[in-house]
This record gives structure tokens, sequence and C-alpha cells, in this order.
């Protein structure tokens, strides 16, 4: 069977051979549910996979990075196991050699960015699932006791696999416990905002007593104050995966806001008195320019771009 394929292996070395395995580009699910199953059978497993991505961070970080050699891409499995066993074989002994070199070793965590702009999704070795959007930065560091992340900016729907250990997402001074579900988290500098699509989760603020939340609920943390908790609609939630951006009836500066966020060619808004305006509709994420002459279709304003930006404008203002 699968399953069986690392069992008389040590720990370290299936956890290598699995890691190994799963760089092909063309594993399947069978080779999936086979994975999750010996990763989610013993926390020590779990725990010897994270350590293999660490080692691997780590050696790229080190000073042994220059004279390691560099591993040729895995050829396709099944007719070149041995290949995969040799590869394997590299990053146990990865494993080692920094370890070894490395007195004051920790395990790292390991980090995935996105750019201005930019989505990724990212699979973790227990089966959940991670869409980051876009300028977010985000640390995971499982162990043998929890499942940790640490949302460090931007943006992230979680999917989370069961599992016997708790899954943890701290922002801030703001610490999520996820109980099998979908969720989102925005992280910005007035506050952290969780929103909950499917399951529960518990949020605490400054090691408040928690706060549990039901499908279709934010809260939204702000630094010294308790978790604010309001409705919102499911199907809202993570939203920004298909692309495109709704507005309800919210002020233009919001808008705005959101909006500069998917791109590096900022909008500025000139007079404060066309922040107050109101603004619903779908627009595309990113798509500065047909943003802004949409706006000028239904507001009083119009659009000029200067050095790099889009300034809007009331209508009769008189340009520089």
């Amino acid at each position: 069977m699968v399953q069986d394929r690392f069992s008389d292996f040590d720990r370290r070395e299936a956890a290598a051979r699995w890691h190994a395995e799963l760089q092909d580009p063309d594993v399947d699910e069978r080779i999936w549910q086979a994975f999750r199953a010996w990763e989610q059978a013993d926390p020590a497993n779990a725990a010897a996979y994270q350590e293999i991505e660490a080692a691997l961070v780590l050696l790229d970080q080190s000073s042994l990075a220059d004279s390691w050699p560099v591993l040729p891409r895995r050829p396709r499995l099944p007719r070149l196991l041995l290949a995969g066993a040799a590869l394997a074989a590299v990053l146990a002994a990865a494993l080692f050699a920094v370890t070894a070199a490395s007195p004051g070793y920790e395990l790292r965590p390991v980090i995935h960015v996105t750019e201005i702009g930019e989505r990724a999704d990212v699979t973790l070795a227990d089966g959940s699932r991670i869409h980051l959007n876009t300028d977010t930065q985000i640390e995971i560091l499982f162990s043998q006791q929890a499942r940790r992340l640490h949302l460090v900016s931007g943006q992230a729907l979680f999917e989370v696999a069961p599992g016997p250990r708790p899954f943890i997402v701290d922002a801030g001074e703001t610490e999520t416990i996820a109980h099998g579900t979908l969720f989102d988290i925005y992280r910005r500098e007035e506050g952290v905002r969780i929103a909950l699509r499917e399951g529960a989760v518990s949020v605490t603020q400054d090691h408040a007593a928690p706060i549990l939340l039901h499908p279709g609920q934010q809260a939204l943390a702000r630094p010294g104050q308790p978790p604010q908790v309001t409705a919102i609609d499911p199907a809202r939630i993570g939203q920004w995966q298909s692309g495109t951006l709704e507005f309800d009836n919210v002020t233009l500066a919001e808008a705005v806001a959101e909006m500069n966020r998917y791109a590096t060619t900022r909008i500025v808004i000139a007079d404060p008195a066309l922040a107050a305006e109101r603004i619903s509709g779908v627009f595309p994420a990113g798509e500065q320019e047909s943003f802004a002459e949409a706006l000028a279709l239904y507001l009083p304003l119009k659009a000029e771009g200067k050095a790099g930006r889009i300034v809007l404008m009331r209508a009769d203002a008189r340009a520089d």
C-alpha cells in the first residue's frame, strides 16, 4: 500500500523522502492522501517534515549553500524512484549538515511573500491551504504541539484541514484558533479583521477572554480595544480571489484605499470633499485607469495622470 511505502525508514528520512516525492509536478491526489495520512498519524511525523523544510531554508541562508551540490530536477515516478531516494538522502544530509554547522540552530519558520498585485496559493504539510492576497507576508512554523502561523502583513484566506494539533494564526496582538474551518484575516494599520465563512474560530486580543465567531460573522480587533463583532455576507469573504473588488455604498476614500493595495500606480484624491462621495460597483483589482474612468462617468470629478499617479479632482477644478 502507498501509505506503507516509507514505514521501514527512520522518521526523518521518511520525511525527506516525502518531501522529495511531493516535488514531482505530476504528483497525484493518491500520493497527497497517503502523505496526509502519514503526517496525521503522529505529530512527530509532521515535526520531522517541518524540520526538513526549515533545514532547506536555513541551508539556502547559510555559508554551506555555496558548496552544496545543485540538485537536478527529479525524474517522474515510479520508473526512476532511485533518483527520488537519492534526493531524499540529500535532504536528510542537508538537515544534519546545517544543524551540525549551526550550534545555535533553531527551527525557523517557512516564509511566503506576495508582491503588490500578486496572489499565491500555499499547500501545507497537513493538507491545509493558504491563499495569499496582494502584498502579504506569512511565516509558518509547525511543531509537535501546534500548527502555528504568523501573519506579518497583508491578507490571507485559510482552509484548515482537520488534525490533532491546534491551528493558530497570530497577527500582532490578535490570536485566532481555527476549528476545521474557512476564514480570512486582513492585517492593516488600524487593526486586524477576522471574517469567518465556514466552521468556527476563537479570537483573542491582548490575552483577553476568547470570542467565538460563527459563519457570517467578522471581528475587528484594534489595539487596546476589545474586538467588535458584526455580521458579514459569507459569500463576500475571500471574494478577492476572483480578481475583482466589490464596493457597496462605500466612500470614495475607502474605495481608493482598497484599489491602491493592488497596483503600484497610486490614485490620489486632490479634493477632500470628493473623498466623502459614495460609490457602489464591481471593479477589476489593479486596473487603476479603468477605475478612474468609471468614476468620472458617475461622479463630479475628472482624473489626470501626474508623475506616475492618477489624481482625482473636481470636474470644474483647474489643472495645475
